[in-house]
């Protein structure tokens, strides 16, 4: 069964959201500061993304790297 995904608009802040989570993905605070949101809400915008059907992906955090978020493109 393949998934469809909801897009948001071009344009919106949640675009901008899912262009930066493309490729090796951005931490909380990299995408905070390029959305101009509060980490909370980014941590609510995933929740949106993943209603729209986008699933998401974390790098765990390294003692050196904080955690990465990034659209899994993986087939399940």
């Amino acid at each position: 069964m393949t998934e469809v995904i909801n897009a948001p608009k071009p344009g919106t802040k949640e675009a901008a959201l899912v262009r930066a989570l493309n490729g090796r993905g951005k931490t909380i605070d990299q995408l905070s500061t390029l959305l101009g949101w509060q980490p909370h809400t980014v941590r609510a915008a995933f929740t949106r993304l993943r209603a729209r059907g986008y699933r998401l992906a974390r790098t765990p955090k390294t003692e050196k790297l904080a955690a990465r978020f990034h659209i899994d493109q993986s087939k399940s």
